[in-house]
């Protein structure tokens, strides 16, 4: 029997399910908040660029595949903390092409020498794209289905943030496509598709063993919208001479995930991770595959006093 494909599966769902739509799940979130929070915007006293490449349920025809990059850096301003950081998100899924792009501030009060509390802003567009209608003549006798071309449709998007951070622990929460945009409507405007209102919640602990070679990082990240199914994954690292690092992830009800990575010259990390599904797509495909990648360097705009930096931010 042929496997199904990605986007026949959703249509079998009903076009309304591509309403409830929210971003996709990165496994290696720890490293990357300041895709999805601006108020984690110059987190690392550094300038920080920082790629993931993901592709969701290899083998299964109209996958998802989504690639993330976000560039943040500090700054002073009026004797103050600031950040800033901008975002651009691809995203392939069936016969959508979907992009996204934001330009974030941060505001970051310094309690003590080890402590900042931010709070930050986004804003910027999301793009969404339907394939001509002879990719969908398989579907022409579904009435959910287009059945002409659509051009690609942009929408204004904002999110917002708050996040702490100290030495040994952060948390952070944020709130992407505030707005919840309209992107595209589809047969003469009968359909519209809308990016749901989506909300992160995560944090993590930084605990130094006995051996001061090896430390471990556990965290945790939930991530829901008003009408879809959230989604709660935690795990932990284990870094050794603060330059290895391997881990295990779970999503529940959902995969199984094990990621490992290093730094290199210390201002350069990669890191790869794998999930096995555990949902009720187990065996309809191999799993799921994501690479990060980050960069960063010191800025010298001006005399700074030197300061800790924290590898979450990255």
């Amino acid at each position: 029997m042929k496997k199904p494909t990605c986007i026949a599966v959703l249509l079998m769902a009903g076009f309304t399910v591509l309403r409830a739509q929210h971003d996709s799940q990165i496994t290696q979130y720890m490293f990357s908040h300041v895709l999805v929070n601006p108020a984690c915007a110059g987190g690392g006293d550094m300038l920080d660029a920082t790629i993931i490449q993901r592709s969701q349920y290899m083998g299964f025809e109209g996958a998802p595949s989504v690639w993330l990059l976000g560039v943040s850096a500090p700054f002073m301003l009026f004797g103050a903390n600031h950040g800033a950081v901008v975002t651009v998100t691809g995203d392939k899924i069936g016969n959508f092409d979907n992009m996204s792009f934001s330009a974030g501030y941060a505001y970051r009060h310094k309690f003590r020498s080890d402590a900042t509390l931010s709070l930050g802003i986004s804003a910027g567009g999301v793009s969404y794209k339907l394939a001509s209608s002879s990719k969908w003549s398989s579907y022409a006798d579904d009435p959910a289905v287009p059945q002409r071309d659509e051009s690609s449709s942009t929408g204004f998007d904002m999110g917002l943030g708050v996040c702490y951070d100290e030495r040994n622990f952060y948390a952070s929460f944020s709130c992407r496509h505030l707005n919840e945009p309209r992107v595209l409507t589809v047969n003469s405007g009968d359909k519209t598709l809308t990016v749901k209102r989506t909300f992160y919640l995560s944090g993590g602990y930084r605990w130094q063993t006995s051996n001061e070679k090896i430390e471990v990082d556990p965290s945790a990240m939930l991530m829901f919208t008003a009408l879809a199914k959230p989604q709660f994954e935690f795990g932990a690292n284990v870094f050794y001479l603060k330059r290895y690092w391997g881990g295990l992830s779970y999503r529940i009800g959902d995969a199984l995930g094990g990621m490992g990575g290093i730094t290199i010259s210390e201002v350069f990390r990669v890191g790869v991770a794998y999930e096995y599904p555990l949902s009720k797509l187990m065996g309809t495909n191999s799993g799921s595959l994501e690479i990060f990648a980050s960069y960063a360097f010191e800025l010298k705009l001006s005399k700074r006093e030197k300061k800790y930096k924290s590898i979450r931010f990255l």
